[in-house]
């Protein structure tokens, strides 16, 4: 088995940022806030969306799902605090309870396998709900404590190979404040193009119009112990950077890599490769394929 095919493994996603949004106006107010519908949110189906500022420019990442009468999002720890200030500062006279949780939750991610096979050792407290984190079919299991299961843990670097593998952009590496969503491919998973208005939306629609974007992502692979911030370069001249690198080997001493390239030099897949701080690395980086539009 590949390092970006997945086995059996739980993942634990601790620490994260918690917020609670509860109300007669919640669903309302979220869906004008996000970029996904959040309309399709339930107890056992979690969303990806992107929060975004009124240039269709990335202020943050989460997921979403319900848990009783409340909305859910989790976030990466460092958004919290910037996540919570973002939503609050367009709460006018609507309805919503808006607050970081203080309670403990323990958040997890399944995959390589259904729940079910997990009963009856499975806690009923655990909330259970689908999503794809990774790139493969998985289901979050979030418990008022951490769980302890008879199912291999998957280990940070197994993570992260899954996730690059599978071309899947994360906070921060290739995601980041400024961002413009479809330059990673979020307008595939984290946007809805159907569910109506939100802060940003008519950039990304315009986007979505003119079909091309500045730079996109691709994957690539890398020589291995190539560092991410790397600079691709060609005729000498940076065309973009390796921003995520896997810690397992694709053969011949050669890795997998996430980055972009600028879109001037989108016919080019060989680039030589320099290091951040301008050192050339042995090998080429080399387009295995294109992940956004």
């Amino acid at each position: 088995m590949t390092p970006d095919q997945a086995s059996p493994g739980i993942l634990s996603l601790a620490p994260r940022s918690f917020i609670s949004l509860q109300g007669p106006d919640a669903q309302r107010f979220l869906n004008g806030q996000l970029t996904n519908d959040i309309r399709v949110v339930s107890e056992s189906r979690c969303i990806y969306a992107a929060v975004l500022n009124a240039k269709g420019q990335l202020d943050a990442v989460c997921h979403v799902r319900m848990v009783d009468d409340r909305y859910l999002l989790d976030a990466p720890a460092e958004l919290g605090e910037a996540l919570v200030t973002r939503l609050d500062r367009y709460l006018i006279a609507d309805q919503v309870e808006l607050s970081p949780v203080t309670d403990t939750w323990h958040l997890a991610h399944l995959v390589g396998m259904h729940p079910d096979e997990l009963q009856p050792e499975l806690p009923d407290t655990t909330r259970i709900a689908s999503v794809n984190r990774l790139g493969v079919d998985g289901h979050d299991l979030l418990s008022p404590a951490p769980l302890d299961l008879a199912v291999p843990v998957l280990t940070p670097d197994q993570a992260e190979a899954l996730r690059i593998g599978h071309g899947v952009p994360a906070w921060p590496s290739e995601l980041a404040p400024g961002l413009l969503p479809p330059e990673a491919g979020l307008d595939a998973t984290a946007i809805s193009y159907d569910k109506g208005c939100y802060l940003g939306q008519e950039v990304i629609s315009r986007m979505k119009r003119a079909g091309k974007t500045n730079r996109h992502l691709v994957q690539f692979s890398v020589p291995a112990g190539t560092p991410a911030g790397s600079t691709i370069l060609a005729d000498q001249s940076p065309a973009g950077t390796v921003t995520s690198v896997s810690p397992s080997s694709c053969g011949e001493g050669r890795t997998k890599a996430l980055g972009y390239r600028r879109r001037n030099t989108e016919k080019i897949t060989t680039f030589r490769l320099a290091t951040p701080d301008g050192r050339d690395l042995p090998g080429p980086a080399t387009v295995l394929k294109r992940l956004t539009g």
